[in-house]
């Protein structure tokens, strides 16, 4: 993630009012999707489902990627 856009996101992870009720909107629907997987026969479907589940792990991880990544732009900025 570029540093721009993790600057753009760093308000919606750092404050606990809009974050927690997202990442519990993220679980319940991570929760969702893991059921629906183990009841699904078409794997089209269970392909579909698997594309969301993954996205939306990539969603909760949000806030560490966010973070790290203006960290990691803060460290080439001291290298140059």
């Amino acid at each position: 993630m570029n540093e721009l856009l993790a600057k753009k996101l760093l308000p919606l992870v750092n404050n606990p009012q809009t974050w927690e009720p997202l990442k519990e909107f993220l679980q319940d629907h991570h929760q969702l999707i893991n059921r629906a997987l183990v009841v699904e026969q078409s794997e089209l479907e269970m392909r579909r489902l698997q594309g969301k589940a993954i996205l939306l792990e990539t969603l909760e991880k949000l806030p560490d990627v966010v973070t790290s990544s203006i960290q990691n732009a803060e460290l080439e900025r001291e290298r140059k």
